[in-house]
């Protein structure tokens, strides 16, 4: 995709939601037909790691946009159509945003996907205040659409329309979920796992505007990688829309080809008072069987990524760190390296999928017995979205905490969603199956209570 010589960029409202307001405007002037997506930084304004928060992309496709339905080998599909390493923006566009125009979209746990060619975006700088306008060639039109919309923004977001959940159930009830849990801890005295993140899910029906349900979540789990991501029918293939508010990344890779992944294990819920909070806070921080956890995916994203390190450039930056977000407290790792100068970028990011957190470890054999105990595939839940930039650079957040919404009939316009929620959690061999059961409806709430429903 070309560019232009030097991206231009217009000065955004002092605002903790411009950026979500921007795009709500320009989505609504290009119309539900193309393609869309908001990987939205959502904490930038009360996150403890700014720098991990200082942008957020808007990206659309044109009316012709190019987008891709995959049933699977999203990875291979991507060794096509994504650079190999590290290049220059297209025509020496001069910016210091990550992203350039490229790839948005989301792989499943399954390596299914569904991606756009975003030729139209807007980089939004939260620390400068500035939106930085993307668009192929001299598009003056879509930047005269960009600085018309921003000059109109309301610095006070009116309130969403309500949405509504109906004919919530879930796929397992607790006691066949307590009978997996248990056949997981088998296979771990066995000897063919050390840990087994086991899931399951809530599925219903939703009511209403997928944005409208997409606000409403960010306003209530403000995260790092909170992302809304349209797809109209194409190709046979239903309206979709993923609302997502994961703190957690799967990989990030930087034009140079500095490689970053940040898993989480280890989770408590908020405390009801400022007492109970530091409890619960401190109760993560020290517990035994959290930080097993936490060490052993951290080991496993450490061998991952190993595959294709230069030597010796392997780190573990962060290990066993606590980060409080609106409804949960979450034990993270940092773990980072650099790229081999001729390593595969689609291949390095294949080579670490699923995410570690969303398996266990070792990774084959647990996915093996994943497949056996799941009842279900998991779709883009458990799977990784984001962006792929055109100069190699790509950053991708794991599924968790994520509604997939899917169109119950032809018309683009139709409020009625299919309504799917994946939820889990890591069984090791002595947890207990009652806390494990309670952790999934804990995890739960962040979604479910912000649109106004409780765990079936």
């Amino acid at each position: 995709m070309s560019s232009t010589s030097l991206w231009p960029t217009v000065k955004l409202p002092v605002a903790e939601d411009a950026a979500a307001l921007l795009f709500s405007a320009l989505w609504q002037r290009l119309g539900a037909h193309v393609c869309a997506a908001f990987l939205d930084s959502s904490d930038h304004a009360r996150t403890p790691a700014p720098a991990r928060s200082r942008y957020s992309v808007l990206a659309f496709s044109s009316a012709e946009g190019q987008s891709v339905v995959l049933s699977s080998a999203a990875f291979e599909w991507l060794e096509q159509n994504w650079p190999h390493e590290g290049v220059q923006a297209a025509d020496g566009a001069s910016s210091s945003a990550p992203f350039q125009l490229g790839w948005v979209g989301w792989i499943g746990y399954e390596n299914q996907a569904r991606f756009f060619a975003a030729d139209r975006a807007v980089v939004v700088d939260h620390h400068l205040g500035t939106a930085e306008i993307q668009g192929a060639g001299e598009d003056k039109e879509w930047q005269d659409l960009v600085h018309s919309a921003a000059g109109a923004l309301d610095s006070a977001p009116s309130a969403a329309p309500p949405v509504q959940l109906r004919g919530l159930t879930v796929r397992d009830s607790r006691m066949a979920y307590l009978a997996k849990i248990r056949a997981a801890q088998t296979e771990i005295r066995d000897g063919n796992s050390y840990e087994v993140c086991l899931t399951t899910a809530v599925s219903g029906r939703l009511r209403g505007s997928p944005w409208d349900a997409y606000w409403a979540l960010r306003e209530r789990n403000r995260a790092p990688f909170t992302q809304f991501l349209h797809f109209p029918e194409v190709q046979g293939h239903d309206a979709m829309a993923i609302l997502s508010t994961s703190p957690e990344r799967f990989a990030s890779i930087a034009a140079d080809g500095r490689i970053r992944s940040e898993p989480i294990k280890g989770t408590r819920p908020r405390g009801a008072t400022a007492e109970a909070d530091v409890a619960a806070l401190r109760d993560l921080q020290s517990h035994p069987k959290d930080r097993a956890e936490n060490v052993m995916i951290a080991d496993l994203v450490r061998n991952d990524l190993s595959v294709h390190a230069e030597p010796g450039t392997l780190r573990t930056e962060r290990l066993c760190a606590v980060e409080s977000y609106p409804t949960v407290h979450q034990m993270v790792s940092t773990i980072s390296a650099t790229l081999e100068p001729h390593a595969k970028r689609s291949r390095a990011l294949a080579d670490a999928f699923p995410p570690g957190s969303m398996t266990g470890a070792p990774k084959t054999s647990t996915m093996n017995i994943l497949a056996e105990l799941e009842t279900g595939p998991r779709g883009p839940y458990s799977g990784v979205a984001g962006w792929f930039s055109s100069t190699g650079a790509c950053d991708l957040s794991v599924l968790i905490r994520t509604a997939v919404l899917r169109s119950t009939s032809s018309g683009e316009d139709a409020d009625e969603w299919n309504f799917h929620l994946g939820l889990g959690g890591a069984v090791t061999a002595d947890s207990d199956p009652d806390a494990e059961w309670e952790e999934v409806i804990t995890k739960s709430r962040g979604v479910l209570n912000a649109l106004g429903a409780e765990f079936p």
